[in-house]
């Protein structure tokens, strides 16, 4: 009776014993995903369901696109004091993620709940977009126009570039990596140069690490016009594809 008894502890013991490691293992795992979906959506490529019409005619609502960092460089890694080096700045034409001045970030709790979110719903809900307010987006897409040291004005909604070190203004068609083109737009004929959102704009010389951005639906949507010129580190990331819907899939 006592080696059953001895035996049978024995074994409720090591159940017990491979019932814990059997549960730090789903753990391990779940952890590793988790941060292999951090290390992807944060450092490698991000999904940007777009939900606006301020960039037609090239993104309409409901468009998904890839955006990456990685040729800029990116943050901190996931719960690492360092992150990776980029090999180029923004180039004009390109569209680009970017914080836009007038947004509040949000808590680091919160961001630290939204991503969670966002793992567990595969990017469908976003908890920090639910709260936030209507106008205050984390992140919006806009087309880089002009870089550090470069002169831009704007006319009838088309800016002209000065390159820096240049004696001539271009056009931004003609300075761009990218083929694009712009939303007719029109204001009514009231609508002064110094409203918001005007097609107008007076030059201005960018200083260093300045970028300015401007949407491709250009009376309906705010940009550089309005916020002033963006900061590099508030570029966090290169538009690469378009992928959904279908029909539309390519690059950008």
């Amino acid at each position: 009776m006592a080696n059953r008894s001895t035996f049978s502890r024995y074994r409720s013991y090591t159940t017990q014993k491979r019932n814990r490691k059997r549960i730090l293992h789903i753990i391990l795992t779940i952890f590793l995903v988790y941060y292999g979906y951090l290390l992807v959506n944060a450092e490698f490529l991000r999904t940007v369901l777009w939900q606006s019409t301020t960039m037609e005619p090239t993104l309409k609502s409901g468009d998904a696109v890839l955006v990456t960092p990685l040729p800029l460089g990116t943050n901190n890694l996931p719960f690492l004091p360092f992150g990776l080096p980029g090999w180029r700045g923004p180039e004009r034409g390109e569209l680009v993620l970017v914080v836009p001045a007038y947004h509040t970030p949000a808590s680091p709790w919160l961001s630290a709940a939204d991503e969670l979110i966002r793992f567990v719903t595969f990017n469908q809900v976003s908890l920090e977009k639910n709260l936030s307010k209507p106008w205050d987006q984390a992140y919006t897409l806009r087309r880089v126009i002009a870089l550090p040291g470069d002169t831009v004005r704007l006319d009838n909604f088309t800016a002209s570039v000065k390159p820096a070190g240049k004696p001539y203004f271009l056009s931004e068609y003609e300075l761009s990596k990218k083929i694009y083109s712009l939303k007719d737009s029109s204001l009514p004929d009231s609508w002064r140069p110094s409203f918001p959102l005007s097609g107008t704009q007076t030059e201005i010389t960018l200083g260093r690490d300045e970028y300015f951005v401007l949407a491709d639906n250009r009376s309906q949507a705010s940009d550089s016009r309005t916020w002033g010129v963006v900061k590099r580190d508030a570029i966090k990331g290169i538009a690469l594809l378009k992928y959904w819907p279908l029909s539309d899939f390519g690059g950008l």
